[in-house]
């Protein structure tokens, strides 16, 4: 018994092709066809990554802490190497000279929120990070500035949103967990239809398939505990 089908890039390419009625059953796309049909799915991805958090995205990164350095690079080349995360979920300092460790949490702030803080240089254990994506790499803005004490005794560790990886070869299985292959399989469809001049009513048909479900799992790939908000005094003005 198994629970982990999957389907591969080019496995994906031929039955959107299907759909679309330009591909027979057990027929194989030219080189041509498998071609675009892969860059027009990796760019559906990409843009797909906008789309709210996708949960199997979310990973925690460690950040070694350096005295008296408050920026950090995070990306293929940098303070840490590592994808370039694209949203910070949640921060927290870790104390890893005790047994067991203790963790703090931090406070995420607005680029806003960390342009007018005073000074950026001042030392002492970092309580409020910002982080600002960039187009290759990510930069992690910290403050306080770690003294020696909290370099040698403390990590920071941020729960990221990392980017879906890019489908490559014919035989790579989507960066995406089972249950969405069959939106990106219609979406893939979705995507193509009006290059192969389709009438309008199949294109249509195919477009409300695809929404249907990529919807359906937008709403499913969620986190199950409770949100909480509460007003956010610190930028109050006074009257």
């Amino acid at each position: 018994m198994s629970t982990t089908y999957s389907v591969t890039r080019d496995q994906i390419i031929s039955s959107a092709l299907r759909k679309l009625g330009v591909l027979e059953l057990g027929a194989t796309p030219d080189t041509d066809t498998v071609n675009n049909g892969a860059q027009v799915l990796n760019l559906m991805i990409k843009q797909w990554m906008t789309d709210g958090i996708k949960l199997w995205t979310i990973v925690e990164d460690v950040l070694p802490l350096v005295a008296n350095k408050n920026s950090y690079t995070i990306g293929p080349s940098g303070d840490l190497v590592t994808d370039k995360p694209l949203r910070l979920i949640q921060a927290f300092l870790r104390n890893i000279q005790v047994t067991p460790n203790v963790d703090t949490p931090m406070q995420i702030f607005s680029k806003e929120q960390y342009n007018v803080l005073g000074s950026k240089n001042s030392t002492g254990t970092p309580n409020s990070v910002f982080l600002d994506p960039n187009t290759t790499y990510s930069t992690a803005y910290i403050y306080l500035t770690p003294d020696s004490n909290v370099a040698t005794n403390y990590q920071m560790h941020l729960v990221v949103q990392k980017p879906i990886e890019d489908i490559l070869t014919a035989t790579s299985v989507p960066n995406f967990p089972v249950e969405w292959m069959q939106a990106l399989t219609w979406g893939l469809a979705d995507q193509l239809a009006l290059e192969y001049g389709l009438p309008v009513n199949h294109r249509q048909e195919i477009m409300t398939r695809a929404e249907s479900y990529k919807s359906k799992l937008e709403d499913w790939d969620v986190e199950n505990s409770s949100t909480y908000f509460t007003p956010d005094t610190r930028m109050r003005m006074s009257r």
